[in-house]
């Protein structure tokens, strides 16, 4: 049910994520955010962390840079869900979960939600 993936979430010790809000799978290799702008706070769950989510502030609007799965350099403009969840699977690149960012506690999540 997440929307994101980074590699070393799987085992895969590179520095790969791939999204998908609905759009089609985007890949990101050695991606490098450039600029961010405003705030979006509201819950974050993570694959990595079963059954728990919390609230977490994010920019709204990022610029990253990467190269896509043929090997072209890109920058992608995102806003909202999807400059979400390339954060979010950027700080996977850097060994962070978003459990470090969560304003407030983490809160259970059933399959019902």
């Amino acid at each position: 049910e997440g929307v994101g993936l980074a590699a070393p979430q799987v085992g895969i010790l590179k520095r790969i994520v791939v999204i998908d809000i609905g759009d089609g799978p985007l890949v990101l290799v050695n991606p490098v955010i450039l600029k961010t702008e405003g705030e979006q706070t509201g819950p974050e769950a993570c694959l990595s962390v079963p059954g728990k989510q919390g609230t977490v502030t994010r920019p709204n609007y990022v610029v990253v840079r990467a190269m896509d799965e043929h090997m072209v350099e890109r920058e992608v403009e995102a806003e909202e869900l999807l400059a979400r969840a390339i954060c979010h699977e950027c700080d996977h690149l850097e060994g962070k979960l978003y459990v470090e960012f969560v304003e407030g506690e983490l809160e259970d999540v059933t399959d019902e939600e």
